[in-house]
């Protein structure tokens, strides 16, 4: 008879495969490690941790805290599965107040690492140690050392080098092992934590009573001082969030902070809430930022949907989505901000004190309406798009001008030409509340979009020199220091060739932080920590593969979206008083780009009021 197990024959995994096959489950990536170990440290009403972490987590994770400690006879239990201190009947599942089992994930990290774990018991006069080697106990002893846990995790997935070649580069695999250490913190502010990366000076969280001095430490100080205070209670659930104003967002949503039960969880009910809150106030493809605590009772929650504990689920999810949507709605109705939300696109600076801005709130609500910042990066045969925006807003528009850039301009199916041979030839006629330049034409009046076109002229010349050569650079007088989150900090380094081909001059400024010595020459002047917020995201958006071709369309259009705020930014504004040299420079610059009846983010440029539209009007036809 064969040796060999014949094929479907039901057999026992070997303790070690199972391990494997949990670790599979709960270990995703090294941030997978900190997160588990972090939480296992909060359950042990540790007062301050430390964390330190090694070529991204593949080569260390140490986690070192003064809780309560292990004795010598728990320690090799914590190692065995199924074992916890955390629950002792069935009911305890269906209220769950601990982040985790502390004896659960500890045996499915071992089993995939070198793994040492000291613990000493408060007022022991010793602790006790366990060294493993995927899996295997190697050594028991007592050992000397501090009061507390530490345990450390060494060349992670070494014996599953199947599952150790998808890690990525050890400035990405920081960036997510940072940011769940950021949403632990946020969760926590009476603990002090410490992170030590590679050797790096580390970066230190001290324990604070106020959350609003978490968040600033977390935040940069310009995020944090755009959050509004949330606080609602309704049966059932309660709502306390940190918020951002409209006018500060985020390229992604990259910038909200979720917890439930004082659980960090990805949840999509609590995010989609949070963002729907700002439905007609943000312009789709920006974020807000936002740090939300949702408190509910344990009965009304399950927390075990996933194996990691990233997900939870609701018994009335429509319940919690209208108190959180209804909470913010409310909180930020009551702001008088709210009456000078600027129009999407707008700087803030750009529509305060301006005397077109009538009134504000309506302003911006039919602005966010039209959806004229909807990053559609109008290109070359992109007319059928925006004319199927612009009918989608339900704003009633006259026949002759629904469509500025109708048949009589386009050549060929979908692909639109300019209204006019030569807009740098047209006679000037001036400025329309400065923010409209107007111009004769043979054919009629023609009104051009003074932000939108100079935005669209500017995108053009970022997007052509990208391809062509690289973003020429401006150097700064003086560095400008911008504060980021680690996630944003590790998005660029993990790609400086790329950075320095837009155009930008960067080095990292501790661990929180970058030195800016130069950016784009097309947009100098402008924001730089703006600018540089924006690269982070576009960057952390692309999906990178060979490095080889900088310049190859794969890119795009996560860094259109770059190139459409830099000029977004860059662009003049709707008010600003234009001298008569400058309108014609405008004028011109659309006669050198290949031509597009919007800006990138949808806005027409331009519109033609023709002869026998205002003949029409007029009443002589």
């Amino acid at each position: 008879m064969s040796s060999q197990v014949e094929k479907g024959q039901i057999r026992l995994l070997s303790d070690a495969l199972v391990d494997q096959i949990a670790a599979g489950e709960v270990v995703e990536r090294p941030a997978s490690v900190v997160k588990e170990l972090v939480e296992n440290s909060l359950d042990a009403e540790a007062r301050r941790i430390r964390v330190e972490v090694r070529d991204g987590g593949a080569a260390l994770i140490a986690v070192s805290d003064d809780g309560l400690g292990m004795s010598p006879a728990e320690l090799p239990m914590a190692l065995q599965r199924h074992a916890t201190s955390k629950l002792s009947s069935a009911a305890d599942l269906t209220r769950i107040v601990s982040f985790g089992f502390r004896g659960e994930a500890l045996p499915a990290i071992a089993s995939v690492s070198r793994f040492r774990i000291f613990s000493r018991v408060r007022g022991a006069e010793y602790g006790y140690e366990i060294t493993s080697e995927a899996g295997e106990i190697q050594s028991e002893r007592e050992a000397g050392g501090p009061e507390g846990t530490r345990i450390e995790v060494a060349d992670l997935f070494a014996s599953v080098p199947a599952r150790r070649k998808f890690l990525k580069r050890p400035g990405t695999e920081w960036g997510h092992a940072a940011d769940w250490l950021a949403r632990l913190a946020l969760v926590r502010p009476d603990i002090h934590i410490e992170t030590q990366r590679d050797d790096r000076k580390a970066t230190i969280w001290p324990a604070c009573s106020d959350p609003r001095d978490r968040i600033a430490m977390i935040l940069s100080d310009d995020d944090a001082a755009a959050l509004i205070e949330v606080d609602h209670r309704e049966p059932g659930c309660r709502v306390h969030a940190f918020v951002s104003t409209p006018e500060r967002t985020r390229p992604n949503g990259q910038g909200l902070y979720l917890f439930v039960n004082g659980r960090p969880v990805r949840d999509r009910l609590l995010r989609h809430a949070l963002i729907e809150s700002y439905r007609d106030l943000l312009p789709r493809g920006r974020f807000p930022i936002g740090v939300l605590f949702a408190e509910v009772d344990p009965d009304t929650l399950d927390v075990n949907v996933h194996p990691a504990k990233w997900e939870v689920r609701f018994t009335d999810p429509q319940s919690i989505h209208r108190t959180i949507r209804h909470a913010i709605r409310d909180a930020m109705s009551s702001r008088s901000w709210l009456g000078g939300i600027r129009a999407p696109g707008e700087s803030a600076g750009a529509s305060a004190g301006q005397p077109h801005a009538g009134t504000p709130r309506m302003q911006a609500t039919r602005a966010a309406s039209v959806g004229t910042d909807d990053w559609i990066f109008a290109r070359a045969g992109d007319r059928a798009s925006h004319v199927a925006e612009t009918e989608h807003t339900g704003i009633p528009i006259s026949p002759t001008l629904r469509d500025p850039f109708a048949s009589e301009f386009s050549v060929g199916e979908g692909t639109p030409t300019p209204p006019v041979a030569s807009f740098g030839s047209l006679q000037i006629l001036g400025q329309l509340r400065a923010s409209y330049l107007l111009a004769e034409s043979d054919d009629g009046l023609m009104v051009v979009d003074q932000h939108a076109a100079h935005e669209r002229i500017l995108y053009e010349g970022l997007r052509k020199s990208w391809f062509e050569s690289g973003v020429a650079r401006q150097g700064l007088l003086t560095p400008v220091t911008v504060e980021l989150s680690a996630g944003a900090i590790a998005a660029l380094e993990e790609a400086p060739d790329l950075v320095e081909r837009l155009g930008f001059e960067l080095e990292a400024f501790g661990e929180g932080a970058v030195l800016v010595r130069a950016i784009p020459a097309e947009v100098a002047g402008q924001d730089v920590g703006e600018l540089v917020v924006e690269l982070a995201g576009a960057l952390a958006e692309v999906e990178r593969g060979d490095d080889s071709e900088p310049s190859a369309t794969r890119w795009l259009p996560s860094l259109d979206r770059l190139f459409a705020t830099m000029a977004c930014h860059s662009a003049r504004r709707f008010g600003d008083r234009l001298p008569a040299a400058e309108q014609r420079a405008i004028l011109a610059g659309l006669d050198t780009i290949p031509w597009a009846p919007t800006c990138p983010h949808g806005r027409p440029v331009a519109i033609l009021l023709s002869h026998e539209d205002l003949e029409l009007r007029f009443r002589r036809r």
